[in-house]
């Protein structure tokens, strides 16, 4: 039984690895899943065992960007500090991760270059909406915090604090991405977390 669930979990990490090198190479509407299956060296019974469909498929990629996402907070904020300090730790991590994990680089990739098609979708078009204004929602309460604490400069709306370190995030990412040889984002990472972070700060 612990070599079928260990089989199982090998033949979902390997469709998965496909997936993704598929996506990024053809875009998802092109994708086909009998390429993905033959990149995985599995039938296509196989990936509608695991994910359903293509857009199944999608999905658990989109999931390990997230999870990895959220280590990188967790393990931020689990290190103490002002919510500055967690900021700039977030910043800092996103973009070193980014550099030094290829799965997590590949996966941005695709999503900010190749998945077009996708917002076609209502169902993930809301979805991605709604991940959105959570996530802003969430990041304001934190900076409203650090505004009443003094850390955060006192004429900062909570939200467009939120809104401009989501950004400033995503920006830097897809600049990098485009062009990954014009700059180190791992080494120049505490410094473009800097400016950021001192605008939020002031003084």
């Amino acid at each position: 039984m612990r070599r079928t669930a260990e089989d199982a979990a090998q033949t979902k990490q390997a469709i998965l690895d496909a997936a993704l090198k598929v996506f990024s190479k053809k875009g998802y509407h092109a994708a086909r899943l009998a390429d993905i299956a033959q990149y995985a060296e599995v039938t296509r019974g196989a990936i509608y065992h695991h994910f359903g469909n293509k857009e199944g498929l999608y999905g658990e990629l989109m999931a390990t960007a997230s999870s990895t996402g959220s280590q990188i907070v967790g393990g931020a904020v689990a290190q103490g500090g002002s919510i500055a300090d967690v900021c700039q730790r977030i910043l800092v991590d996103t973009f070193s991760v980014l550099e030094t994990n290829s799965q997590m680089r590949a996966i941005m990739s695709l999503w900010m270059f190749n998945t077009s098609e996708m917002l076609k979708l209502e169902t993930f078009k809301e979805q991605l909406r709604q991940q959105t204004v959570s996530v802003i929602d969430d990041l304001a309460i934190h900076m409203q915090t650090g505004i009443e604490q003094g850390v955060l400069r006192d004429d900062l709306a909570p939200h467009v604090a939120a809104r401009a370190f989501i950004a400033f995030q995503n920006g830097v990412i897809r600049l990098w991405l485009m062009n990954p040889n014009a700059f180190s984002i791992k080494e120049d990472a505490e410094a473009l977390a800097t400016v950021l972070m001192r605008g939020l700060i002031g003084g």
